[in-house]
């Protein structure tokens, strides 16, 4: 999900010829070079999809994004849980997180237990963008977002990190499963 220009969605295609990989994002320019580069590899088995992220609608059973900003992750996350999708997710921008209609902080009940005002949450998550030791920042909203998941049915859930550790300043890995 939110593909950009496919570099992951291309990767995946490549090393995975018996799985079907769909790009789903907003920008057709992204798509667009995303094809060139499709068609100059020969792949038959990925496929493009402009939409946003609550227009698609069809079924998968492994949701991946890298750097998904903000909201834009949970937003990965709300599709998975529909479709009892595992997940990948590297989440970024955690100072973008915000309350919309689909969306609301803090996600898991566990939390909304624990910090009763989401300014407060929202306050964690600015943290994590721009504090210099924003780790466990990052760590508490993300450990927020595996809770939630746990309260859909999610069995497996962890937090991990991208390595090498100096491949991004935001480099936790959200994996999760049903069994």
């Amino acid at each position: 999900f939110w593909s950009g220009a496919g570099h992951l969605g291309i990767f995946l295609a490549h090393h995975f010829p018996d799985c079907h990989i769909i790009l789903v994002e907003t920008k057709w320019g992204s798509l667009r070079y995303a094809k060139e580069r499709i068609d100059k590899l020969g792949l038959k088995n990925i496929s493009l999809c402009l939409a946003h992220m609550e227009q698609f609608v069809g079924r998968f059973e492994l949701g991946v994004s890298l750097h998904a900003c903000g909201s834009l992750t949970d937003k990965v996350f709300q599709q998975c849980i529909r479709s009892s999708a595992a997940i990948v997710s590297s989440p970024c921008c955690y100072g973008k997180i915000v309350n919309s209609e689909s969306l609301l902080y803090p996600k898991s009940e566990r939390f909304r237990n624990i910090i009763y005002d989401h300014n407060e949450f929202f306050k964690v998550s600015r943290l994590a963008d721009h504090e210099s030791n924003n780790e466990n920042y990052m760590k508490c909203v993300d450990i927020d977002r595996t809770e939630h998941l746990r309260e859909y049915g999610y069995q497996f859930v962890g937090i991990s990190k991208l390595k090498p550790l100096t491949c991004s300043p935001k480099n936790n890995l959200v994996v999760a499963f049903m069994d």
